[in-house]
């Protein structure tokens, strides 16, 4: 007997997950901007917590239902009502099924999930009206060095046209962001837009959601300091003690933007940036009030980045 088509079987172990508990308590976000380690986290919390993992469920190329959630598009907090919100309902409540989105959980496709983390980097412009309507949700939000993301994005060859779409809307740029100065960047320069997709992305996520309402984890912390992941493992309702196998590769990261807690020199990106695009960055993150806690040697200032977020969640909501 022929055997079936793998997309075939992708599709049959994702119905056939045992996601039993159908209401928003038992859901979870992990948030973040692409590249920032957030695959690395969402695996590393799943398999600690028993928690079915979500991989990127808004892909409206994937799923017409998502169209409204273009990537990059803002939704403020008090907006009556999210685009796509019925699809949206469907995932926090264990009913989505998706190949795409079942990727990691169909690789042990009877287990019984305790619960779900649903791992997005759309989130960022949008959670917060999630976040505002079911205070029963918890976040768990990922940062990591701008110049990191900046290097990966590069390698893969990522387009700066989900800045220019957020630029694009005034409630974003000229309400959520207007203390900001966002379009006096040299905005056409690539480096410059990609830097600040990520800037938007992280302050929009800290005036929405950030706080006390969120528990905000650095990447590049933890790939030195494990204990870094604690706070989030606790949000999430996990023992700290069963985060194990924290080396352990990334199943689905991209071959050539690999993270650095898969075996290779956490360092390595800083060499790959270049003297002009650490000069572009500089200034992105002079203008977002973002250059103490983000140091062009890779380094992360841990205080200052806490504190940061905590001034910008108190800002506007």
């Amino acid at each position: 007997m022929p055997r079936p088509p793998d997309r075939y079987v992708r599709m049959v172990r994702s119905v056939a997950l045992w996601d039993p508990h159908h209401d928003v308590a038992h859901a979870a976000l992990l948030s973040g901007s692409g590249r920032s380690g957030t695959t690395w986290l969402l695996e590393a919390y799943s398999r600690a917590g028993r928690l079915r993992p979500v991989f990127e469920p808004i892909r409206p190329d994937l799923d017409a239902r998502f169209a409204g959630l273009r990537p990059g598009r803002y939704v403020p907090v008090d907006a009556p009502r999210l685009p796509a919100q019925e699809a949206m309902t469907d995932v926090l409540t264990g009913r989505y099924r998706h190949p795409w989105s079942d990727q990691e959980a169909t690789l042990n496709p009877l287990r019984r999930y305790r619960g779900r983390l649903i791992k997005e980097i759309r989130f960022p412009t949008w959670a917060g009206w999630l976040a505002h309507r079911h205070p029963e949700l918890a976040i768990v939000h990922v940062i990591r060095h701008p110049l990191a993301t900046l290097s990966s994005q590069s390698v893969l060859g990522w387009s700066p046209e989900r800045f220019h779409y957020m630029l694009s809307q005034p409630a974003l740029v000229d309400g959520l962001l207007a203390d900001i100065p966002i379009r006096d960047l040299p905005i056409e320069d690539t480096t410059t837009a990609l830097v600040a997709r990520w800037a938007v992305e992280n302050t929009t996520a800290a005036r929405t959601y950030g706080g006390s309402r969120s528990t905000l984890v650095s990447y590049d912390l933890a790939v030195q300091d494990p204990t870094e992941l604690h706070a989030g493992a606790v949000a999430l309702g996990i023992a700290p003690s069963a985060l194990t196998d924290l080396d352990r590769p990334s199943q689905m990261a991209h071959a050539k933007g690999a993270n650095a807690h898969a075996g290779k020199d956490p360092w390595a990106w800083v060499a790959r940036v270049t003297p002009e695009q650490r000069a572009a960055a500089a200034h992105v993150l002079e203008t977002f009030g973002l250059a103490a806690p983000f140091k062009d040697t890779g380094e992360v200032d841990a205080t200052a980045l806490r504190g940061w977020w905590e001034r910008q969640s108190r800002l506007a909501r």
